[in-house]
């Protein structure tokens, strides 16, 4: 895959009392994800002050590889799987490096 390395930070916020539902969601994707032959790096932050806060910290090699992750079974998922228990709509930023 080519192009330039792309970072992605995505914010997540759980409705009340739906934190750990969501991390879950979240955490069933990293593996795979981690997988793709695109992925540099993709990790999981949980906020210290408050439960229902979760950073994804992603870095892909260039906007091929995270157009193939949009493909993805486990992506679908993620969106699938965490949508309901969302306070708002994820916080997505997208920088190239």
């Amino acid at each position: 895959m080519s192009g330039n390395i792309k970072l992605v930070i995505a914010k997540f916020i759980a409705q009340e009392g739906k934190g750990e539902e969501l991390f879950a969601a979240i955490e069933r994707c990293i593996a795979p994800s981690r997988a793709e032959e695109g992925c540099i790096h993709y990790d999981v932050y949980k906020n210290t002050e408050d439960e229902n806060i979760f950073l994804i910290h992603e870095k892909w090699k260039g906007e091929p590889a995270i157009q193939f992750h949009f493909e993805q079974t486990h992506f679908k998922r993620l969106l699938a799987d965490t949508d309901p228990l969302l306070a708002a709509v994820p916080d997505i930023k997208s920088i190239d490096l």
